[in-house]
C-alpha cells in the first residue's frame, strides 16, 4: 500500500505535538489556531491512511463506509485549506475571534463540504501499489480547497503589510508547497502527497512562528520581548485590560560591583519573580522584568511583595551581599493608551523619565500622566515644525534707564505662533526645548534674527544701545558657540556693541571652563554680557567675581520682594551697593507700578524692565513704542 509518506507525516506530527505540548505558551489566538491545524493535519493523514486501508479491503467493509470515509478525508483537506486562510486573517484583520469574513469562509467551506459528502465518488485499486479516488466529489474538493488556498495567496498579497513578515513568508511557503503537491497528486494519481505537503506547512509554521522555545528568554526563562508585544496586542484586541507593572534594574547597582556577581543575583531575582502570584512574568529587556495581571488588586498586592523583598539583600549567602533599588513603572489600567504600541510606547517613555530622575524610584502611569506626555509630544512636534516652517519670533520688551530717563535697550525673547496666527508663550516650549537639545537651534535663530533686526532698523536712531539675547545651558556647553555667534555677526556686518548676551548663574556652575572660553573670545570680539535671574535659585556672589559680565539682572522675584518683606529691603540695597562698588550695572526686573518705578529709582537701580512700561511685543510694536516714548521724530 502507498501509505510510506502517510506515516512518515504522521511520525513528524506526533514529534510537532509533543514538543509544543510540553512548552508554555501565551495563549494567544494565532497558537490556538496552529494547535487546530496541526490537529486537523493528524486528522487528514490519519484519513488518508485509512481510506487506503479500506479501498484496498473494500471487499471486506460494505461499499458505503468505505465511500463515506474517503469522503470525510477529502473534507479534511478542505478544513486545512481553511485554516491556513484563518491562520493569515488572524494577523491580516487582527483576530482574537472569528470575524466576518472568516464566518463567510467557513460557510463556504460547510457548503463544499456537504457537497463533497453528495456528489459521487468512485475508488481505484489495481491491486497493486496504485490506489486512489476520483469523480465528482474529488472534483469539489480541488476547486473549493483551490478557492480557499487562492483567497488566502490573494489576501496576503493585497494586506500583507498587515501582517508579521514572517508569519506572511511562512504562509505563502507552505500555500505554494500544497498547491505544487496538489497538482502533482491531480496530474499522477497513485501519488499522494497532498497529506504530507500539510506536514511540511507545520513544520515550516512551527520552526519560523510557533515553537514556543523561540518566545522565551534563555536567561531567565520567561517569557520573552517579542512574546509580550504579542500578548499585549491580542489582550488589546480583544478588549481585555492591561494592568501591570515594570521593574528595571538597569541601573539599580553600583559601577564597581563585578558583573559576575550581577548576573548571579538576576538569576535569584528571576526565581524570586517566579514566585510572584497572579503574575505573567516576560523579561523584557537583560535586566528588566514586565508582569502582567487580571486586575489592579493583583497588580497592588505584587507591587508591595517586590518592594519588600528589594528591601533585604540578595545573594545574602555569598561573601559580599548585593542591595538593589529598581524603578518601577505602574500601569493601573491599558484604558489609558489608545493601541497597544502607544502603551509600549508609554511603559518605554516612564522608564526613561523614572531613570533621569534619581530620587524617583516609582511611577504611575496614569490619566493625568499620559495626557501632560501627550501635550508635551504635540509641543515637540509644534516646535520642531516652528523651526522647519520658520514660525519662531522674536519679540522685544523694552528696558529703561533711570539715569537717561529713555529706554535704551531691551531685552530679545522668543515666541513661537501658530498657523492660526495665535501665540505660544515660552513657559510651554522652552522646557521641552532644553530637554530635546533644540534650544541650541532655537537660540542660534533668536540671535540670528535678533541681529538682522538690529542692523535693518538702524535701532541707534531710536536711542537703542543693546539688545539682550539670552543663552541656555545647553548653548553654554558647546565650544562652538562663540565661533557661530561671531559667524552671524560678520554675516549681518553688525557692530558687536550693540550685543549684550544674558547668561544664568545654572550655566555658570555646571559648565564654567567651556562658558568662560566663549565669553572670553565673545568679550574680545566686542559683545558685553549680563548675569540673568540673580536671586533665583542658588545664588553666589561669587559668579560676579567670577564672571566678566557688565549687568547684573535682579530677577522678578527679589525686585517684588523687596516691596514685601523688611528683610529683603537690606538684601537688594546691599547687593546693589556691593555691585556698584564693582562698576557694573543693575537691571531690576518685573516692575509692575508707578511706585515701584519711583521707589527702585531713588534707591540707585539703573535700569527697569517691567509691564509697567510694556509686555514683550513684536518687532514692529516695538518700534513705535520707542518712536514715542523716546520722542522719536
Amino acid at each position: 500500500m502507498n501509505i510510506q509518506m502517510q506515516m512518515g507525516g504522521l511520525f513528524i506530527m506526533f514529534l510537532l505535538l509533543y514538543f509544543y505540548g510540553r512548552q508554555e505558551t501565551l495563549g494567544l489566538y494565532t497558537e490556538k489556531l496552529f494547535r487546530r491545524a496541526m490537529y486537523i493535519t493528524v486528522g487528514c493523514l490519519i484519513l488518508d491512511i485509512v481510506s487506503v486501508v479500506l479501498i484496498v479491503n473494500q471487499d471486506k467493509y460494505p461499499l458505503w463506509l468505505v465511500r463515506f470515509e474517503c469522503k470525510t478525508y477529502l473534507v479534511s483537506l478542505m478544513l486545512n485549506g481553511y485554516m491556513a486562510l484563518v491562520y493569515a486573517s488572524a494577523d491580516i484583520h487582527q483576530l482574537t475571534k472569528a470575524d466576518k469574513f472568516v464566518r463567510g469562509a467557513g460557510v463556504l467551506t460547510a457548503a463544499v463540504s456537504v457537497l463533497v459528502y453528495v456528489l459521487p465518488i468512485s475508488l481505484f485499486y489495481d491491486g497493486d501499489k496504485v490506489v486512489y479516488t476520483y469523480g465528482m466529489a474529488c472534483m469539489a474538493t480541488y476547486v473549493g480547497a483551490l478557492i480557499l488556498i487562492v483567497t488566502t495567496i490573494v489576501k496576503i498579497k493585497v494586506q500583507g503589510n498587515m501582517m508579521n513578515p514572517k508569519r506572511r513568508s511562512a504562509i505563502l511557503l507552505w500555500l505554494v508547497i500544497w498547491i505544487a503537491a496538489a497538482l502533482t497528486q491531480f496530474l499522477n494519481s497513485n501519488l499522494l502527497l497532498v497529506g504530507f505537503a500539510s506536514v511540511v506547512g507545520m513544520v515550516i509554521l512551527f520552526f519560523e512562528l510557533e515553537n514556543p522555545e523561540g518566545n522565551i528568554d534563555r536567561k531567565t526563562g520567561f517569557f520573552n520581548r517579542y512574546a509580550f508585544v504579542e500578548f499585549v496586542r491580542q489582550r488589546y484586541r480583544a478588549g481585555l485590560n492591561n494592568c501591570g507593572m515594570l521593574v528595571s534594574l538597569e541601573a539599580a547597582h553600583a559601577k564597581d560591583v563585578p558583573p559576575d556577581l550581577i548576573e548571579a543575583a538576576m538569576i535569584e531575582i528571576a526565581r524570586f519573580m517566579r514566585r510572584v502570584p497572579e503574575a505573567r512574568v516576560f523579561s523584557t529587556e537583560e535586566r528588566e522584568f514586565t508582569l502582567a495581571f487580571e486586575n489592579n488588586e493583583a497588580l497592588d498586592r505584587a507591587y508591595h511583595m517586590i518592594c519588600d523583598r528589594f528591601r533585604g539583600a540578595w545573594l545574602a549567602d555569598k561573601e559580599e551581599a548585593l542591595f538593589l533599588q529598581p524603578r518601577y513603572v505602574l500601569l493601573p489600567s491599558g484604558d489609558v493608551a489608545n493601541s497597544p504600541e502607544e502603551m509600549l510606547g508609554f511603559l518605554k517613555y516612564f522608564r526613561a523619565r523614572c531613570a533621569d530622575v534619581p530620587e524617583v524610584y516609582a511611577v504611575t502611569v496614569d490619566k493625568a500622566s499620559v495626557e501632560k506626555k501627550r501635550a508635551r509630544e504635540e509641543m515637540l512636534e509644534t516646535l520642531s515644525w516652528a523651526i522647519k516652517e520658520d514660525h519662531v519670533e522674536v519679540f522685544f520688551q523694552p528696558i529703561y534707564s533711570t539715569h537717561e530717563k529713555k529706554f535704551v535697550s531691551a531685552e530679545a525673547l522668543v515666541r513661537i505662533r501658530r498657523e492660526d496666527g495665535s501665540i505660544i508663550p515660552p513657559g510651554l516650549f522652552i522646557p521641552i526645548a532644553e530637554e530635546t537639545g533644540l534650544i541650541s537651534r532655537l537660540g542660534e535663530i533668536v540671535f540670528d534674527k535678533t541681529c538682522r533686526f538690529i542692523k535693518e532698523n538702524n535701532v541707534a536712531q531710536y536711542g537703542i544701545e543693546y539688545i539682550e539675547v539670552n543663552l541656555s545651558v545647553v548653548q553654554c556647553e558647546d565650544t562652538s558657540l562663540a565661533r557661530m555667534y561671531i559667524d552671524i555677526m560678520e554675516k549681518h556686518k553688525l557692530d558687536p556693541r550693540y550685543i549684550n548676551l544674558e547668561i544664568t548663574e545654572s550655566a555658570s556652575v555646571i559648565v564654567k571652563k567651556t562658558l568662560l572660553e566663549n565669553m572670553q573670545m565673545l568679550l574680545d570680539y566686542g559683545v558685553s554680557f549680563s548675569l540673568d535671574d540673580f536671586g533665583n535659585g542658588q545664588s553666589n556672589l561669587n559668579y560676579i567675581v567670577d564672571l566678566p559680565v557688565q549687568i547684573v539682572k535682579f530677577d522678578r522675584d527679589m525686585t517684588q520682594a523687596y516691596f514685601e518683606n523688611e528683610k529683603a529691603q537690606f538684601v537688594l540695597q546691599a547687593t546693589m551697593n556691593m555691585v556698584h562698588d564693582m562698576h557694573l550695572k543693575v537691571v531690576s526686573e518685573g516692575v509692575e507700578t508707578a511706585r515701584q518705578l519711583e521707589t527702585l529709582e531713588q534707591l540707585g537701580i539703573d535700569y527697569i524692565q517691567g509691564y509697567y512700561f510694556s509686555k514683550p511685543v513684536e518687532a514692529a510694536a516695538f518700534l513705535e513704542f520707542l518712536k514715542a516714548k523716546n520722542q522719536i521724530g
